[in-house]
């Protein structure tokens, strides 16, 4: 893990200064480290390909390449510090990034058979949601 303080690649909106922020790189990424999820912004299923103990948090570009397009702005990743975000990561494969859709998947897969993806899901989420309480959500 690479903290980098002076985070000379990041635009700065109104208000912010440069020794306030501080990021880390993930491969060729660079994250503003934040404390709870920005409004607009989805946790990044990035899996395994991120620092050990930080989500990656992205937001989508406006406009996308074809319909149903995932294009993320690249240039504005952030992350949270959290024990426990490889348990996050692996529980929002299935597309339940929040705690709102993990509830809601949890609910409708309650009685799903043990041996199948949906009941390992749905303890992957079981696992994943008390983790995911603990920080801010906008």
């Amino acid at each position: 893990m690479k903290i980098d303080y002076n985070a000379d690649r990041r635009r700065l909106t109104s208000g912010e200064s440069e020794e306030n922020m501080q990021t880390i790189k993930s491969g060729e990424h660079v994250f503003e480290i934040v404390d709870k999820v920005p409004c607009g912004y989805m946790i990044w299923n990035i899996g395994t390909n991120m620092v050990d103990g930080y989500l990656p948090l992205c937001r989508l570009k406006a406009a996308q390449p074809f319909q149903g397009g995932r294009e993320i702005e690249v240039d504005t990743l952030k992350a949270i510090k959290v024990d426990g975000a490889q348990i996050i990561l692996e529980a929002i494969g299935g597309g339940q990034d929040t705690p709102e859709k993990m509830e809601a998947y949890i609910k409708r897969y309650r009685n799903a058979k043990p041996g199948t993806w949906s009941y390992r899901q749905v303890q992957r989420m079981k696992a994943a949601l008390p983790i995911m309480r603990k920080f801010a959500w906008n």
